[in-house]
């Protein structure tokens, strides 16, 4: 039971693998990949909840991430976010870090773990709530860090 979550971990990283090398392989051929900068729902075809992409997911200007690739990069930097997935309580990212004017391009996932549920109860008659109570915004928020935490990767692999 225990290895059925990991599975399925791996069935998404596998099928948002197998849709980057695609992209990859018809990037290299000249081409423009199949589908590139629509939703590709790579999740759905490794059995999992859809993928969803966006434009971009607004990252926290203070972050490490943001400061060490200015500090690094300057402002000759950009990112996209090719994919991005919940599967379970984590957020999932696969994010493309292009730098400079040649277009230098590194590709990594980011992982962030989504708040869970406030924990609510009573002791001795006194009612309590721990937790956040937005869901939205934690959910908001795991992505970001996911992101950034992709940039991060992209960053380490790049030196």
């Amino acid at each position: 039971m225990a290895d059925s979550g990991r599975n399925d971990l791996s069935a998404a990283f596998d099928g948002m693998l197998a849709q980057s090398k695609k992209r990859f392989d018809a990037l290299y051929r000249g081409g423009r990949a199949p589908g590139a900068g629509t939703a590709t729902p790579a999740a759905a075809e490794a059995g999992g909840a859809p993928a969803v992409t966006t434009a971009s997911i607004p990252l926290d200007p203070q972050s490490t991430a943001v400061r060490r690739l200015n500090e690094q990069l300057g402002t000759g930097w950009r990112y996209e976010i090719v994919e991005q997935q919940r599967d379970g309580d984590e957020a999932i990212v696969l994010c493309r870090l292009i730098v400079g004017k040649e277009g230098a391009v590194r590709t990594q996932f980011g992982r962030a773990a989504i708040a869970r549920a406030p924990v609510a109860g009573t002791s001795e008659g006194l009612r309590f709530r721990l937790g956040n109570t937005g869901a939205g915004a934690d959910e908001r928020d795991a992505f970001r860090r996911a992101a950034e935490a992709a940039l991060m990767n992209c960053l380490n692999q790049a030196l």
